[in-house]
C-alpha cells in the first residue's frame, strides 16, 4: 500500500549527504593531524639540536688552549703573565710593514667561542702585532679581530689629546671573524604574512578552520576538530 511505501522509502538525500560528509571528514582530519604531527616534530628536533649546539660551542682551534686571566687595564699598569694572554675587540688602526702587521684593537669582551661582543664600553686599547704583511683592505678597521699571544711591553699611544699606554701582544695567532649575517626579517604584528610557519596573525575569511590563522585557507567550518 502507499502507506507502507512510505514507511519503506530510503532516507533523504540530505540524511544521505550528512553521513557521507562525517565519513569523509575522517581521512582529512587525519591528513591534518600527521601535517601537525610532522611539523610538531620538526619543531622539537630543531630545538633540540640548537641546544646541543650551542652547549658544545668552541673557540677556533687556534685559539683554544691556557690563557692567562689578565685584563688590558691590568697589563697596561705593568702586570706580567706567565701564560699567553688572549683578547679581542675591533680594529681602530692597522699599521702594517714588510716584517710585520701591527693593529691597534678597541678591547671588547670574548664570548664562549672568542669572539668579540660589539658592547658600548671598552677595556682599553692595546697593541697586537703579527709577523709578516695582512693587507690592510683585508685586515680592515671596524673588522672584529682576536688575537693570541705573549705580553711584549707597552707602545706610548694618544687618542685625541689623551695619552695612555697600550699593552702590546706578541701574537701566535690573528684570527679575523667573518661579519655575521644578517637578521632575518621575521614578519611579526598583524597580518597578512608574505612567509609560511608558525607566528601570531588576524586570519580574515567566512570562518575558522582546524589550523586556526596560520595555515592555508580559507576554511569554512568553525567546528569538528
Amino acid at each position: 500500500s502507499q502507506r507502507c511505501a512510505a514507511v519503506a522509502t530510503p532516507p533523504s538525500q540530505n540524511v544521505m549527504s550528512a553521513r557521507g560528509l562525517r565519513r569523509s571528514r575522517g581521512p582529512a582530519r587525519a591528513r591534518v593531524r600527521s601535517v601537525l604531527d610532522g611539523a610538531a616534530r620538526r619543531l622539537l628536533t630543531t630545538l633540540a639540536l640548537a641546544a646541543v649546539t650551542s652547549g658544545c660551542a668552541l673557540p677556533p682551534a687556534s685559539l683554544r688552549g691556557d690563557f692567562a686571566p689578565l685584563t688590558t687595564a691590568e697589563a697596561a699598569r705593568g702586570v706580567q703573565a706567565a701564560q699567553p694572554v688572549r683578547w679581542g675587540g675591533v680594529i681602530a688602526e692597522v699599521r702594517p710593514s714588510r716584517e710585520r702587521t701591527c693593529f691597534l684593537v678597541v678591547d671588547l669582551p670574548l664570548d664562549d667561542v672568542a669572539r668579540p661582543v660589539r658592547v658600548d664600553q671598552s677595556g682599553g686599547r692595546f697593541l697586537a702585532c703579527a709577523q709578516g704583511f695582512l693587507d690592510p683592505s683585508v685586515y680592515a678597521p671596524d673588522r672584529l679581530l682576536t688575537v693570541a699571544g705573549w705580553l711584549a711591553g707597552t707602545s706610548p699611544e694618544k687618542v685625541g689629546g689623551y695619552e695612555y699606554a697600550a699593552p702590546i701582544v706578541d701574537a701566535y695567532t690573528v684570527y679575523l671573524w667573518q661579519p655575521l649575517p644578517p637578521a632575518y626579517p621575521y614578519a611579526w604584528g598583524p597580518g597578512p604574512y608574505p612567509y609560511w610557519g608558525w607566528g601570531p596573525g588576524v586570519w580574515v575569511g567566512p570562518g575558522w578552520g582546524p589550523w586556526g590563522p596560520w595555515g592555508p585557507g580559507p576554511w569554512y567550518r568553525p567546528w569538528y576538530w
